[in-house]
């Protein structure tokens, strides 16, 4: 099947919020304003996700649990054992006290030595689900994982009663409403199962959406369909700004989810309609020089997103805990996104034409991993 251009799009724009707002946490004086946007970055990735869920490949569970191992599970341990491989620290020590803080579930670890370094890093890895400190961000790899199983039994038992859909939505609400209360309650599970009951809910929404959302797709063919998607968003994201309180303890990875329930649930909601009516709407723009390279970029970012999610967090890993001193000053931190788009640049043709295995992907040409055509 034809890629669909705007969710490409749309999730290359996501995860490209996400690497800003990593370059805002590893220098302090870099200011995006990226801290607002926390309630929107991954519900609406998870959003995405359940939108594109489909299991008419597999004519069985273990079918789509082999495919999902391959290309989700398998990767995400790969990638977080090589970036754990890679980290500073086990080369230097001295630089444990400006890594990222660990914490497993509850835990605090004191870390001693390189070996408890490894030690609770593994922890992290195959106990949290939360990857290396070395690779951090593909913690959504394994929570998509985990969400796209739980979301095919929900499937199967949402298809044994007469109204599969309203039985659905029910489960969603129930999953949202368990995330919330393991968090008010400060109870982290192994693996992250609290984290994946509030995702299965926006990933639930996203499949529950599918059909209103094609039908919202069609609207760009006219001009009135244009304004109407123009308008859609400008509302959301108007309501997003009053709504929204920005939170820094807000994190999806660690399902801390804010101080109240309406908020949080309000803004992601508003948040994800904003984008996927702007990014309809943008789809039916004129297929100008800018807009064409613009588009590119994000549908390259979409199509590498294991690759870019790892790479650019373990670039800025580095940067802090070996060049803080030099980089993190007025003006000259922002130059940080420069080495982080070349280091990118770089790592995208080598992990996709001699590292490919390690993705569950198969082997490209240097020119198809880095083309920005559609």
């Amino acid at each position: 099947m034809a890629r669909i251009g705007w969710i490409d799009e749309f999730k290359g724009f996501v995860l490209l919020l996400v690497c800003l707002f990593h370059m805002e946490q590893s220098f302090s004086n870099v200011d995006m304003g990226m801290l607002h946007l926390g309630a929107l970055r991954m519900s609406a990735f998870f959003f995405i996700s359940g939108m594109l869920f489909s299991t008419r490949r597999f004519p069985d569970f273990k079918s789509y649990l082999v495919h999902k191992t391959r290309v989700l599970l398998l990767p995400y341990i790969f990638l977080s054992l090589l970036f754990l491989l890679l980290d500073p620290v086990l080369y230097n020590f001295e630089w444990f006290p400006r890594a990222p803080r660990m914490v497993i579930m509850t835990i605090r670890p004191e870390i001693l030595s390189a070996w408890d370094y490894i030690y609770w890093n593994l922890a992290k890895i195959f106990v949290a689900g939360k990857s290396s400190i070395g690779s951090g961000p593909l913690w959504f790899v394994f929570t998509l994982y985990s969400v796209s199983l739980l979301f095919y039994g929900v499937q199967k038992v949402a298809g044994s009663i007469k109204a599969p859909r309203v039985a659905t939505a029910l489960i969603a609400i129930a999953s949202l409403a368990g995330g919330w209360f393991l968090y008010k309650n400060h109870i982290r599970l192994p693996l992250g199962i609290e984290r994946d009951l509030t995702v299965l809910f926006f990933f639930a929404c996203g499949w529950m959406c599918k059909g209103v959302l094609k039908g919202f797709a069609c609207l760009g063919a006219s001009n009135k369909g244009k304004s109407i998607l123009a308008t859609v968003a400008l509302i959301s994201f108007i309501a997003y700004a009053f709504i929204e309180i920005p939170d820094p303890n807000f994190s999806i990875m660690n399902n801390d989810l804010g101080k109240s329930f309406p908020v949080f649930l309000a803004s992601s909601v508003f948040g994800i309609v904003g984008l996927v009516a702007a990014f309809m709407f943008a789809d039916k723009l004129p297929n100008i020089v800018p807009i064409r390279i613009a588009k590119g970029i994000l549908r390259n970012i979409s199509r590498n997103a294991l690759i870019i999610l790892a790479v650019h967090w373990y670039i800025f890993l580095v940067l802090r805990i070996v060049f803080k001193a030099q980089i993190d000053r007025p003006g000259i931190a922002y130059l940080s996104a420069l080495i982080v788009i070349a280091g990118i640049i770089g790592a995208i043709p080598l992990f996709r034409c001699k590292l490919y295995r390690l993705l569950g992907k198969e082997k490209i040409s240097v020119r198809e991993s880095l083309s920005i055509k559609d």
